[in-house]
């Protein structure tokens, strides 16, 4: 619940946070530092820093340099829980019941969902202490825990599972913190089970990777061998340090929330600097990507990223941009091969349609399994725009396969020299708008900028208008010469309709940011009265002839 509410009310913040790492390496690392306190999982930064490396936003050693960052995040939580604060608990349960209830919506009612989620955690930690009675009191378990303390690479691996099971290391910090408190474990036991579970909390991003680039498997792929050289080095000395550090604190909580802090800081201090080596390290472990299908091919969205719905969208626009550049490359292609009059290659163009449904197809089941999730109002809706925009490209997919390559394979037109020099003209005019509408469509998609809706919007207009002026110019062109082949003409004419509607599906991608940005409606006023104006003026140009 905190996770959830951190992403949907500051979410966007947090990937410009990440975003905006790329200047220096002590930039990241604060950055992975902070988005990790507020999400409170390492592992989800971690995911979404695979996700932005994947994409080529990030570089490994930035990336690797979020996670040490993401590493110490985590122990600062878990330093702030190890106080009592358990009487906060109600206090704060209350107001987020009554926030997250009665609350419109928006960031309060995120905020709400964030206090509850804090206040239950408090609870919880107290619930823990009075379940794990019979445990303290069991002479199995005091039996298993003296014999993980004789061995304590058997130790390692106990912690190692459980935090690969509860994918937190935080979780399973609190967990063993709890049972110090009440005498249940050595500490020097509890010191190697927080040695585990920094490794076991590095293993699921680790895995959820597996199936993404190179360049998204090489971050948790460095973390991971961070943490592995990290406790190989200390756990020799681990009686040693348990020994030194119990004169400092009474508290064993607080002696093993120091430890893992220390143990975490130590590792960013060390291996900060050997960042680089780290990115030729694993660019040797790993296998390089195949490039036919890692350019063109769909990849298996990673539904284990549904735990942070944040990074599953991610993985969705990431799918759907992709997706875009196959549809591009259609486009064109299209135009290439309606030049040329090439059929071999208007028919590899329709092929490629094929492609983009396999795009859809799993872009669509993905997002469907995703909303069968718990998610925020903010994250429902971007679930909405990611599939909303797929379908707009598997739209245009569909009208470049079945109207424009039409045209070249079943009509058999004649070639491009009995093209009048207008008609290449007016026809050129209106795909070269509609090319780069597409990459500012694109832009618009991932980044919901305003400024860049507005002026996709415009463009729009000022296509429409050369459209209804090239059809014009045909159709006095065709009254004119009688002779005109009219398959030529019939051709033409739905080349002009199909790149409006082309351009129709690049431009929808705007309206909804406007619309909740309070421009869309000012914007249609406006573009109603210039066209009032625009029919006035031609009106009294060219007066329609009486009697």
């Amino acid at each position: 619940m905190v996770r959830i509410g951190i992403s949907e009310s500051w979410g966007s913040e947090i990937r410009g946070a990440l975003g905006a790492s790329l200047s220096n390496r002590l930039k990241a690392f604060l950055s992975g530092l902070g988005v990790t306190m507020l999400l409170q999982s390492s592992s989800a930064t971690a995911l979404l820093t695979s996700s932005f490396s994947g994409q080529g936003i990030l570089t490994t050693a930035t990336a690797l340099a979020i996670l040490l960052g993401a590493d110490v995040g985590t122990t600062l939580v878990a330093q702030i829980l190890t106080f009592d604060l358990s009487a906060l608990s109600p206090a704060l349960i209350a107001l987020g019941v009554a926030l997250f209830t009665y609350s419109p919506g928006g960031r309060t009612r995120d905020i709400g969902r964030l206090l509850l989620g804090i206040g239950m955690m408090l609870l919880s930690l107290k619930l823990i202490v009075a379940a794990s009675l019979p445990m303290r009191e069991s002479l199995i378990i005091q039996q298993i825990f003296v014999a993980l303390g004789e061995d304590l690479v058997l130790a390692v691996i106990f912690g190692a599972i459980i935090a690969w099971a509860s994918h937190s290391s935080l979780a399973t910090v609190l967990l063993i913190i709890t049972l110090a408190s009440t005498n249940s474990l050595d500490i020097t036991v509890a010191f190697t089970f927080v040695l585990g579970a920094n490794i076991g909390s590095a293993i699921p991003p680790f895995i959820a990777t597996l199936g993404a680039n190179r360049a998204a498997r090489q971050p948790p792929l460095g973390n991971l061998l961070f943490r592995i050289c990290g406790v190989i080095v200390i756990l020799p000395f681990i009686g040693m340090i348990a020994h030194q550090l119990s004169p400092l604190e009474v508290s064993g909580a607080r002696q093993i929330a120091n430890f893992h802090m220390a143990f975490n800081i130590g590792l960013a201090v060390v291996f900060f600097p050997l960042i680089n080596r780290m990115v030729a390290l694993t660019e040797k472990l790993l296998p390089d990507d195949e490039e036919a299908s890692d350019e063109m091919e769909p990849r298996e969205l990673d539904k284990g990223a549904f735990e942070t719905p944040l990074v599953a969208l991610v993985n969705a626009e990431r799918e759907v941009l992709r997706m875009g550049e196959v549809v591009e490359r259609m486009l064109r292609n299209a135009f290439i091969a309606l030049k040329k009059n090439d059929h071999e290659l208007a028919q590899r163009t329709r092929e490629m349609d094929k492609l983009v449904n396999e795009f859809y197809d799993g872009v669509k089941a993905y997002l469907t399994a995703l909303a069968r999730e718990t998610l925020g109002e903010k994250e429902s809706k971007r679930c909405t725009e990611i599939l909303s925009f797929a379908t707009n490209m598997e739209h245009i997919g569909d009208i470049i396969s079945g109207d424009l390559i039409h045209n070249i394979l079943r009509k058999k037109l004649v070639t491009r020299n009995k093209m009048t020099l207008q008609d290449r003209e007016d026809i050129n005019n209106l795909y070269q708008p509609v090319l780069s509408t597409f990459q500012l469509s694109l832009n618009v998609f991932t980044s919901g900028d305003i400024a860049m809706s507005r002026q996709l919007v415009a463009r729009k207009y000022k296509f429409v208008k050369r459209e209804k002026k090239a059809v014009l110019n045909h159709l006095q062109k065709i009254r004119d010469d009688l002779s005109y082949d009219s398959r030529l003409s019939a051709m033409q004419l739905d080349v002009l309709r199909d790149l409006k509607r082309i351009n129709s599906h690049l431009t929808s991608v705007a309206y909804p940011i406007l619309d909740e940005a309070g421009q869309l409606r000012s914007r249609l006023r406006r573009s109603k009265s210039t066209d009032v104006t625009l029919a006035r003026f031609d009106e009294k140009a060219n007066p329609t002839p009486t009697g």
